[in-house]
């Protein structure tokens, strides 16, 4: 019965090739693109930690030398006669402006002495008992006349509980309030410090030193940083004493607390550490909107890249699938005259190569098949029958018997486990053997030929063991099924069985000089050469007359020897039949070697290895 024309359609090799292809690139490119594009995320956010640790770590160590040097300002008055005597400077004393000028001139030369430079100093005032005795300002409405009480501002306790340790303050905390909507004003900050006067205990001396944010603008900007990202300083309360960015109060909360955070309609994770000997904390934050660009960037890249290439491909399916279709509707129509039984039909040349190439294969089988038919159809089918079935009597009947008692003997002394492999191994030699096909490959066979040593080791003990040795390359070679296993049973039966030590049966594939090599080797007792062609000529005279069916085959030594003579006869014929040029050698030197030799040109390859 015809199938309807659109279920014909629809199962087309086009169609079929076309969704293999959708299927083949689409699902494993949208899944290898998916497992890329996680690798590279964590990839990059994990550099992008990596390098904003290493930026963390030059900030830290540039703001440490930079609050350095500041010390050499803050630590200046030490070296100050005023703070290393008994006396005092008041007002009320007569000489109080003399005494004023005095100590502001030896300050001067005291801060002369240092290496830093003042272009960021914004106010320097030296405090003593509520008295200004040095000032270098800049933003002296703040302090004069009585804008600035010492006592009330934010900093004082703490920089009498410091007891001569810097402490910093922001200019927020100065001018009690923001701007600019809410962002904290970072312009400058505060450090202060106490100066103890050994003689006078209870006199309060303090250093104020106010400094503008521009050198760590210019110096935090060339240093900041690969990716999108700024620097924070905040001392030991929280308070922001720097920030390359402005801030808003939430921000500021948003970047000591643990986790990424929203500012400014991006995503941001932060970085930070304790400064080395000052009450300083250095914050990283960088955007990890960054990361997710790079990411959606490689995400559109690979897929614009698939869409070109699937669109190419499709292309050039669609143009080659007219030009294959074409080709292939010559042969189509050579081969439904051959099934209308037209035997003197032939394929015409088409444009396409390998469709020539079947299409002279075609007539050539078309010319062999009529001579066959007129010749030799019947006696040839006959005789493969006949082969095939002296082929599958290689396995029997002793070899079952004998594994058979193998399985008893694992039974009554308990080995479960090897029972049960044992058994696996006969049910899949068995299905192999009883296969109908007539070809198989070497991944195959080899298989097989290892659950037939299997087998036999049960058998034999450590007096056997093997090795299979074939590239995966070559695993997929065609071959007549049922090709090695005579070797190896010839090795095992003339070589290994009459040897009373422990012996290796190997079987080796590999390509060299443009041959195909199967070796089946044992280090056994070996043969005489005489004898086994004496054997091999009588198989050939006894091949096709094989001993009725009625009777019981022979298990004993005698009979084994003339039934693997047999097998090395037909592995002689069945490789005439597969390749011309395909030679067995077999030869004793101090080990058995069973070698096949078939030319490269001479192989072929299935598709898959099943």
């Amino acid at each position: 019965m015809k199938k309807p024309a659109a279920l014909s359609r629809r199962n087309t090799i086009s169609n079929r090739l076309l969704i293999c292809f959708l299927a083949s690139t689409l699902i494993p490119t949208i899944l290898i693109t998916a497992l890329l594009c996680l690798r590279f995320d964590r990839l990059y956010r994990r550099t992008a930690v990596d390098q904003m640790q290493v930026s963390m770590n030059l900030i830290n160590d540039y703001v440490h030398s930079y609050l350095d040097e500041t010390g050499t300002i803050t630590g200046a008055p030490y070296y100050h006669s005023y703070f290393s005597s008994q006396d005092s400077i008041s007002p009320k004393d007569a000489d109080y402006l003399n005494e004023v000028n005095d100590f502001q001139s030896e300050m001067e030369a005291l801060l002369s002495l240092t290496t830093y430079s003042h272009s960021d100093i914004s106010d320097l005032i030296i405090w003593s008992d509520g008295q200004y005795l040095y000032q270098s300002l800049y933003h002296e409405l703040w302090y004069f006349p009585t804008n600035m009480v010492m006592e009330e501002q934010p900093w004082y306790e703490r920089t009498l509980a410091r007891d001569g340790s810097p402490v910093f303050t922001p200019l927020s905390a100065m001018e009690a309030g923001t701007d600019d909507g809410g962002t904290i004003d970072t312009s400058s900050f505060f450090i202060t410090r106490k100066i103890r006067n050994l003689r006078q205990p209870d006199q309060i001396n303090l250093v104020i030193l106010n400094l503008n944010s521009r050198h760590f603008d210019i110096e935090l900007t060339d240093m900041n940083l690969l990716y999108n990202s700024f620097v924070l300083l905040t001392n030991e309360y929280g308070e922001l004493i720097y920030s390359s960015k402005p801030l808003t109060s939430q921000a500021l909360a948003d970047v000591q607390a643990d986790g990424d955070f929203l500012y400014d309609g991006s995503r941001w994770n932060s970085l930070c550490t304790a400064m080395e000997g000052f009450p300083l904390t250095v914050h990283v934050v960088y955007s990890l909107d960054d990361i997710g660009r790079h990411t959606a960037s490689l995400i559109f890249s690979s897929v614009c890249i698939y869409l070109v290439g699937l669109c190419l491909a499709f292309l050039l399916f669609r143009r080659y699938n007219r030009w294959i279709s074409h080709a292939a509707h010559n042969l189509l129509s050579t081969f439904s005259q051959l099934e209308q039984g037209n035997l003197d039909v032939r394929c015409s040349l088409v444009e396409v190569e390998e469709f020539n190439q079947i299409g002279i294969s075609v007539n050539q089988m078309i010319e062999k098949l009529n001579e066959k038919i007129k010749k030799e159809y019947l006696m040839t089918i006959q005789q493969k029958s006949i082969e095939l079935y002296a082929l599958r009597s290689q396995i029997q009947p002793h070899f079952l018997i004998n594994t058979i008692y193998c399985f008893i003997s694992l039974n009554q002394i308990g080995e479960r486990n090897k029972l049960n492999s044992a058994f696996y191994s006969l049910a899949h030699l068995l299905r192999y053997v009883l296969s109908r096909e007539y070809y198989t490959t070497l991944g195959q066979e080899l298989d097989f030929i290892e659950d037939y040593l299997k087998l036999q080791k049960l058998r034999f003990g450590d007096r056997l063991s093997y090795e299979l040795q074939c590239p995966d390359a070559l695993r997929p070679v065609h071959i007549p099924r049922l090709l090695l296993q005579p070797l190896v049973e010839n090795a095992i039966i003339h070589g290994i069985e009459p040897s009373e030590k422990p012996c290796l049966c190997s079987v080796r594939i590999f390509l060299q000089d443009g041959l195909l090599h199967l070796l089946v080797e044992d280090n056994g007792v070996g043969f005489d050469p005489a004898e086994l062609e004496r054997k091999s000529a009588e198989a050939a005279r006894t091949a096709f007359h094989p001993e009725p069916e009625s009777k019981p085959p022979a298990v004993n030594p005698a009979g084994a020897s003339r039934k693997v003579s047999v097998g090395l006869y037909y592995v002689r014929e069945r490789l005439k039949m597969w390749a011309k040029k395909a030679v067995l050698h077999i030869r004793r030197e101090e080990i058995t070697r069973a070698e096949i030799t078939i030319p490269e040109e001479e192989i072929g390859y299935e598709a898959s290895d099943r």
